[in-house]
């Protein structure tokens, strides 16, 4: 048996292996209903409440690491002072 007649016989093997399978048409409908609802002022609004969520998560990590470096100052200074005294 030739690479080519090898070759040939793989192929018609994948071909037949990987056929395209339709999804039930109910799972179709009910997708295009989704699709369908989404109106623009909804995703809009979804959109703002992500970059609502994205500010807040912002400010947080912000105003901790503001905290955290206050911190690191107050104690360094302690420390020096109580070496000194």
């Amino acid at each position: 048996m030739s690479n080519k007649d090898k070759t040939n016989q793989i192929e018609t093997y994948l071909d037949s292996a990987m056929k395209s399978v339709r999804p039930p048409e109910d799972v179709m409908q009910r997708l295009r209903q989704r699709i369908g609802n989404l109106e623009p002022h909804y995703l809009a609004k979804r959109l703002s409440n992500i970059e609502f969520w994205i500010i807040l998560v912002g400010s947080v990590m912000s105003v901790a690491m503001v905290i955290l470096t206050f911190t690191r100052a107050l104690f360094y200074f302690f420390q020096r002072r109580k070496r000194v005294a």
